[in-house]
């Protein structure tokens, strides 16, 4: 394998991990609470910049950092819920504008509190050679987080009471509270997943580009495509592949149409998606 095939080959990996990681919370909330939350990769960047305020400013270990950002975040998305999204519960359209305002607090609560400079989280990582290619150290962090949040989602769901509650809320609520599933118990625990995993992604944001209020926001079109062509049912693996079918596109269309119309080519991804999906719903 040549360098420049390895090169595309590396830079397809880590926004392929990127948007799965930026992807999982919102995809979890969404097949959850029935809602898109605009707001979603918004916690992300509130992630990073926390890690990087307590390793980078206060000097901490950038795991034990990543850890207490990814508690903080999960508390912040709560707090969020608390105060805004509960009171909208079975109304998608409300809470798509609710979201759409908190997403513009939550960014410029950021760029007042961390400024608008760009901003480097330095990690040294160690690189992995394997026949004359190196694989970078953000690249197999990036790998390890995608395969940690599959599996830990899985066991959650499949194997735990409160996983059971998810996908029964997922499916009726109504239906679940009848059957003495306590639902806002529920909910605040997906927020708090959400907002761990969102954390997460921030971090592998950080290490792809520099950080800045609006780092995350810039991903929401692919966000949503990835969620919509996923599908009905909470299965994060399916996500995964969503998740490879929409880069794989992007990066082909880069190749024929300038960077600066990425955003075109981001609301000409979410267009196919919905398509897509309503074909298979038939």
């Amino acid at each position: 394998m040549t360098q420049q095939v390895w090169a595309i080959l590396d830079s397809f990996l880590m926004q392929t991990a990127i948007l799965f990681l930026l992807a999982s919370g919102f995809f979890l909330i969404h097949r959850t609470a029935n809602f898109l939350n605009i707001a979603h990769p918004d916690y992300a960047t509130v992630g990073a910049y926390l890690i990087w305020s307590t390793a980078s400013l206060l000097g901490w270990n950038v795991w034990i950092a990543t850890v207490i950002s990814m508690v903080a975040t999960g508390f912040i998305t709560n707090l969020i819920d608390r105060v805004s999204f509960r009171y909208l519960r079975g109304a998608p359209l409300a809470l798509l504008l609710c979201s759409m305002g908190v997403g513009l607090v939550v960014r410029y609560s950021a760029f007042m509190i961390w400024g608008g400079r760009f901003k480097k989280l330095t990690i040294i990582l160690p690189n992995l050679e394997i026949g004359g290619i190196v694989v970078s150290g953000s690249l197999l962090v990036a790998l390890a987080f995608v395969g940690l949040v599959i599996l830990l989602f899985y066991f959650i769901l499949n194997y735990t009471r409160l996983g059971i509650s998810i996908r029964a809320v997922a499916d009726n609520p109504s239906l679940a509270e009848n059957f003495g599933i306590d639902t806002e118990r529920t909910m605040k625990f997906v927020w708090f997943l959400t907002g761990c995993s969102a954390t997460l992604g921030g971090l592998v944001l950080a290490f792809y580009q520099p950080l800045t209020y609006s780092v995350g926001f810039r991903w929401i079109l692919l966000i949503v495509a990835v969620s919509i062509l996923a599908g009905e049912r909470i299965k994060f693996p399916n996500l995964l592949g969503a998740c490879v079918v929409i880069t794989a596109s992007m990066e082909i269309g880069l190749f024929f149409i300038p960077e600066y119309y990425r955003m075109g080519i981001g609301f000409a991804m979410l267009i196919i998606a919905i398509l897509v999906r309503r074909v298979l719903q038939k």
